[in-house]
């Protein structure tokens, strides 16, 4: 049986960035539950609601790397968001400030459940705090003896790499009041280094135009690191009319200053594209690479520089991708409807 020491949750539990005060009321023993190695704990019943942030840690009780599984859904089983994996470096802990962000709309009143499973030993907890960051009440997992499934997925990291994946649909945009949403989200917990260099990839099946405004941005992806003033990357397609592919990017920007990169290129209703949006400080190029993905061929690159060698990740740091817009909120912008996400990962490089 494994057991992981009170000193080695401490700093885990300190690092969702609550007040240490109210989490001396937690029980160390409730929160320091170890399990074995294949194994599958569960967080029950945390609620989604703007008032209350669901934080969740996680600790890795092996001496190697450990790729990890994450499943949020509904107790009735269905997903609220895309199953991730990721991979926890030797002995780390890692926070997942505020992980259900963003499903506070359609999904309020839920009481999710968070499924987790790592290949090597592991711990996971949550602390339920409100939006001063006071703690509420902190949430012990159980072990379960369903793993999780296997991913449809898993693309290969590259040597060196920190990779994310989340395997499968990801996304099919639909009409509000959905479900689906217009907008889906996928967001991962990141480590906290200096990075060199962020590569972003995904399939994308182009549905119809958006009918009203078939020129407009038709959002393939936003990138950011927990908010828009941090972006490795974005890509709208726009359609006739404009037939453009057109990236923006840029690090402690805010919007107005971020860099554009735009090409003409006609995006086909019905094709599916692989796109590779690879952000490399260290070597001071961005690159966006749009590839068939049925014949393998490249359709169009977009080529820039990043105005920064390098980032910090702080603890508590969390990569979002957002796909899609709703209807009718920012001029320009517009749904993607009957578009098909899919295959997402992600690689971080120190």
């Amino acid at each position: 049986m494994f057991r992981l020491p009170v000193r080695s949750v401490a700093p885990a539990v300190l690092a969702l960035g609550l007040a240490a005060a109210p989490l001396c009321a937690a029980t160390p023993r409730g929160l320091e539950r170890p399990f074995p190695a294949g194994s599958t704990a569960v967080l029950r019943g945390l609620p989604v609601s703007a008032a209350t942030s669901a934080n969740l840690g996680f600790v890795n009780l092996a001496p190697a790397a450990n790729r990890c599984s994450l499943a949020i859904a509904r107790p009735d089983g269905s997903a609220l968001v895309a199953a991730t994996t990721w991979t926890l470096r030797a002995f780390e802990e890692r926070p997942f400030l505020d992980a259900f962000a963003g499903l506070a709309g359609a999904s309020a009143g839920v009481e999710a459940n968070v499924t987790v499973s790592c290949a090597g030993a592991f711990s996971t907890f949550a602390v339920l705090a409100d939006r001063r960051g006071q703690a509420l009440r902190t949430v012990a997992a159980e072990q379960i003896p369903s793993p999780l499934a296997a991913a449809d997925k898993i693309d290969e990291c590259g040597t060196g790499a920190i990779c994310f994946d989340a395997p499968g649909i990801v996304h099919e945009p639909g009409p509000p009041p959905g479900p689906p949403d217009p907008v889906g989200r996928v967001a991962f917990a990141a480590p906290a280094l200096t990075a060199k260099r962020f590569v972003l990839s995904l399939d994308v099946k182009v549905g119809p135009w958006f009918p009203d405004e078939p020129s407009g941005k038709h959002l393939i992806y936003w990138f950011v690191i927990d908010k828009n003033l941090d972006m490795p990357g974005l890509l709208y397609f726009l359609g006739p009319g404009r037939d453009e592919a057109f990236a923006r990017h840029g690090i402690h920007l805010t919007h107005p200053q971020k860099i554009k990169v735009i090409k003409h290129w006609a995006a086909q209703v019905g094709r599916t594209y692989h796109v590779v949006n690879d952000y490399d400080m260290g070597r001071k190029r961005y690159t966006v690479t749009i590839t068939d993905a049925e014949t393998g061929e490249v359709q169009v690159v977009l080529k820039s520089r990043p105005n920064v060698t390098s980032y910090v990740l702080k603890p508590g740091a969390s990569f979002l991708v957002d796909m899609g817009f709703y209807p009718g909120r920012v001029d320009g912008e517009v749904p993607s409807y009957g578009w098909i996400y899919r295959d997402l990962h992600v690689e971080l490089y120190k």
